[in-house]
């Protein structure tokens, strides 16, 4: 939009020198310019363009959640594998563990990034759709937009004060996984394998812990989108 306008400005100074030498005429020009934004979707983003960022931030957490879980799961398999005490070199197992820890710890990293970006979408959306509502001269619909925003942010909130509660569990158990990767680079003996073995066990326990909670807060956040999304039938 400003580019065509400024288009307009430029043959129109050419053509007549209109606006150039005139600070009235460049003042209505600008009234009639910002009046016109107004009036086209496309030069500002409203209600339905929030929206559709709102939701596209939550369909990003709920993948990074999912990515979350594997990840877990393949730390605690290759720490496992470090715990079986046997025949054969326990530098390499030990090293592949090493491996999908750090995965794991920049992947709570991303997800922590994610939910800062999902709630500030959220939280524009439901402020424009609060700010629109004003707009609405039937009072009846004017109402029953409210309802309805109310329902939906409340549950979004919800959403967000889980994943937020969820980090006092999920950062422990990544401290503890770092606390075992430490004392076993230390000691990566099989009497420093036995003797590790308690911790290893606590770490599967915790990890059950840690993605049930991840899983339940998927299903929630699923919920969530399908509750926004535009899509007919979900």
């Amino acid at each position: 939009m400003i580019k065509y306008a400024s288009g307009w400005l430029q043959n129109d100074n050419q053509g007549r020198g209109f606006i150039a030498g005139n600070t009235v005429g460049l003042a209505i020009f600008l009234t009639i310019l910002l009046g016109i934004q107004a009036f086209f979707p496309g030069c500002a983003t409203t209600g339905p363009g929030k929206k559709q960022k709102a939701v596209s931030g939550i369909e990003g957490f709920h993948k990074e959640l999912l990515k979350n879980i594997n990840q877990i799961r393949e730390t605690v398999v290759a720490l496992n594998q470090v715990g079986k005490t046997g025949d054969g070199d326990l530098y390499k197992p030990y090293q592949h563990f090493v491996k999908q820890l750090n995965r794991t710890t920049d992947n709570s990293l991303s997800m922590s990034k994610h939910v800062e970006n999902m709630t500030t979408k959220g939280r524009e959306y439901f402020d424009t759709w609060e700010k629109e509502l004003t707009d609405i001269m039937n009072t009846e619909l004017r109402a029953q937009g409210a309802e309805r925003r109310n329902e939906l942010s409340k549950t979004f909130y919800h959403v967000v004060s889980l994943a937020q509660e969820i980090q006092t569990t999920y950062q422990p158990f990544i401290s503890d996984l770092t606390d075992i990767k430490t004392a076993l680079g230390n000691d990566l003996t099989t009497r420093g394998i036995v003797s590790m073995k308690p911790y290893i066990t606590k770490a599967n326990e915790n990890a059950k812990i840690v993605m049930t909670k991840l899983q339940a807060l998927a299903d929630d956040v699923d919920r969530v989108t399908n509750a926004l999304s535009s899509r007919v039938g979900l």
